[in-house]
């Protein structure tokens, strides 16, 4: 670690920051912000600049006025990047490459639309705006980033930045996303979710912080979980082209259906009102329903099956997709049908329109707009505004029809001659509202990616919070990021990002993995022991885990007191051992008398403190009939043994014990905990018995969070 600098040398604020976590790593108590301003020799205005949003975002707390120490966040870190550790290497995530007025179903609903008061959500520009994106499976949902992007750029007088998250079909990386961008204080955030049940926690974490949620696309459930959601037209989509359909064949023949996959919301909303008209038109029999991967070459496929297997008994073909549709019609021309193609339905892709003129397919659609990503964003800036608003936006769109293809109640809005893009390549997606000019394969939204020019902080003052983003970030993300993904996430040029993670990676904050990622580094793995006063604890258990672990063939952890709970700070198991011995998850967190290691971690608390934690949480079932004071007599009794046992209660087979390492003032600071076969209980606890466990000149430090106002700063 480099000394203080020389008085007078300029320093920017990610060097004083840098400068900061190391003085405090090793002032295990705290320090003083004047000891602070003098050991790095800058003036205090600039060390406020950089403890101020520190201390917001919880890497620092100011236990009293004048004084800070690391926060909590910092052990977050440590944490994740622990079990990141831990588990097995996971394959990377792949990368891929208007409309307007109000939709029908506004306009003909026949009951009335719940709306929003967003009045309390009021604040002014600039914002800041969060999108968590569930997938990238297909060319559609790049149009729909692509609307995000744009309406953010579009705006940039009132959006300072956008930053993105893109989960790739992983709902817990999205439950991640979304707690990121809370912790961020992002002022208003979207989500296009993956639709499990997974991230219902994260989003009521956000709904009860205040923060204000736009769905797009795809919504969860009812509407508890986001303020408004903004999707498109999925009844009418499937409905009127189907009804058209139907008239088209005289209300007699038989159809086959294309869905993209039935677990989608939309998609089957859209295959639901479809069976709707032809279970109403008894003259329609369905021959068969396929499912496709929403691509044009999985429609293909799946249309040559359907062709071989019915052939001239398919009448007419029910798309939900152009996707899928365009390849559906490229297998009839593959078939010889050339000019003798059924009708067809389905919209989105402009292959599908150019296929239909060009081999004379009767076609009816809908595209599936996903111009409803520009919609969530003037949704979220309308409710910053204190807007009243739909709950339920649908994005209009309209009724596309082949050229004296309409029928008695099925009209167009524009005829497929009018709205096809010959000037555009078949892979476009239409419905997009981003002008004629868009082309998806130049899309550039702004510089680098990032939107907005009204950013209120200076140069330095932006590195400092974009540096607490990425440690935000990495915290959410077991500790690893990729770079591009980053890049997205806390809305930076890649050249800028790129200057910033150099001095980061230097100091060893951060350091640099293979195939573009980022993840934490040793001095943030320092900072997080030292944030709850084992930084040397930690250092001497490590190896004492090993052997643990390879002497008993188990697994071994070393467990700590954090806020309420009971957490894994550091685990190891035997190679080989599971899963006869399943590991100790590292950054696992449990109630205190749930664990034999978090009991004896509170066993000598004060009566009232240990009172009040045993009754704030539910009691394992061996606990149930007793009382609180028999409770505690009986934590008191397992605390007071040199080694304390347990069997079966991390499963059947399985035993633990567990030895507490105290401190030179006698209090306990940290529990040893190794989880064993039943049978190897008695070496489990003579390996115990047998260490020579370290002690250190400080105890552990409290980490309840202090309240943090401007007040604690003289």
């Amino acid at each position: 670690m480099e000394g203080p600098r020389q008085s007078g040398a300029h320093q920017s604020g990610v060097e004083v920051l840098l400068g900061v976590v190391d003085r405090l790593i090793e002032a295990t108590g705290g320090a003083t912000v004047a000891a602070l301003a003098d050991g790095l020799a800058v003036p205090r205005s600039s060390l406020y600049a950089v403890l101020r949003p520190m201390l917001a975002a919880g890497w620092l707390e100011a236990p009293r006025r004048g004084t800070v120490r690391l926060g909590a966040a910092w052990f977050d870190l440590a944490v994740a990047l622990e079990a990141e550790a831990a588990q097995p290497a996971a394959a990377s995530r792949p990368r891929l490459q208007g409309m307007t007025g109000p939709a029908r179903s506004f306009l003909w609903n026949p009951g009335f639309t719940e709306l929003v008061d967003a009045g309390p959500f009021a604040r002014p520009p600039p914002y800041v705006f969060g999108f968590s994106n569930g997938s990238r499976a297909n060319l559609w949902r790049q149009g729909l980033i692509h609307g995000v992007q744009f309406a953010a750029s579009e705006h940039a007088d009132r959006i300072a930045a956008l930053r993105i998250a893109h989960a790739d079909e992983d709902a817990a990386a999205q439950a991640r996303d979304i707690d990121a961008f809370l912790a961020m204080g992002v002022d208003a955030l979207i989500v296009s979710p993956l639709e499990t049940e997974a991230l219902l926690p994260a989003l009521a974490r956000a709904r009860a912080a205040g923060l204000p949620v736009i769905m797009v696309d795809r919504v969860l459930g009812d509407t508890s979980h986001s303020l408004v959601q903004v999707v498109g037209p999925d009844t009418a989509i499937g409905r009127l082209p189907a009804q058209w359909l139907v008239e088209t064949l005289g209300g007699r023949g038989a159809v086959v259906m294309m869905v993209g996959d039935p677990e989608i919301g939309p998609l089957l909303r859209r295959s639901r009102a479809a069976r709707e008209v032809f279970a109403l038109a008894p003259g329609i029999r369905i021959l068969d329903t396929v499912h496709t991967e929403m691509t044009v070459a999985a429609g293909r496929r799946a249309m040559a099956g359907l062709i071989e297997r019915w052939g001239d008994a398919i009448d007419g073909v029910w798309c939900d997709s152009g996707l899928h549709g365009a390849g559906s019609i490229q297998a009839w021309v593959d078939a010889g049908r050339d000019g003798r193609v059924p009708p067809h339905t389905g919209g989105d892709q402009n292959a599908v329109y150019q296929l239909a003129i060009l081999h004379g397919v009767k076609l009816a659609a809908m595209d599936f707009p996903p111009a409803m990503g520009i919609r969530s964003v003037e949704a979220g800036l309308d409710i910053l505004a204190g807007r009243t608003l739909p709950r339920r936006i649908e994005v209009h769109t309209p009724l596309v029809i082949s050229r004296g293809c309409e029928t008695a109640s099925v009209r167009a809005d524009v005829f497929v001659e009018d709205h096809v893009r010959w000037d555009r390549p078949p892979s476009l997606i239409l419905g997009h509202g981003m002008g004629e000019d868009y082309d998806p394969t130049s899309f550039t939204p702004g510089k680098g990616g990032a939107v907005g020019k009204g950013a209120a902080a200076d140069g330095g003052a932006r590195s400092i919070l974009r540096t607490l983003d990425i440690l935000v970030w990495l915290k959410a993300h077991g500790g690893e990021a990729g770079i591009a993904d980053l890049l997205e996430a806390v809305a930076m040029p890649r050249s800028s990002l790129h200057d910033l993670l150099g001095p980061l990676a230097g100091h060893g904050l951060l350091q640099r993995g293979g195939r573009g990622r980022i993840r934490a580094g040793p001095r943030a793995r320092a900072a997080g022991f030292a944030a709850i006063g084992i930084a040397d604890l930690a250092a001497a258990a490590e190896p004492m885990l090993d052997r643990l672990a390879r002497s008993v063939g188990g697994a071994a952890a070393l467990a700590v007191l954090h806020g309420e709970r009971c957490t894994i700070a550091l685990g190891r198991a035997t190679p080989g051992a599971a899963p006869a011995v399943p590991p100790i998850a590292v950054g696992g967190r449990s109630p205190v008398n749930w664990t034999l290691a978090g009991r004896l971690l509170v066993a000598e608390l004060p009566e009232r403190r240990l009172r009040w934690l045993l009754a704030a949480h539910a009691r394992p079932r061996r606990d149930a009939s007793l009382t609180l004071p028999e409770l505690v007599a009986a934590i008191r009794a397992e605390g007071g043994q040199r080694v304390a046992v347990l069997a079966g209660e991390a499963g059947p087979d399985l035993a633990e014990a567990a030895r507490p390492i105290r401190g030179a003032d006698g209090q306990v600071r940290a529990v040893l905990l190794l989880r064993v076969p039943a049978g190897d209980l008695p070496a489990a606890k003579a390996a115990l018995e047998a260490l020579d466990l370290p002690e250190a000149a400080v105890p552990i430090l409290p980490t309840d969070p202090s309240p943090v106002t401007e007040a604690a700063l003289p």
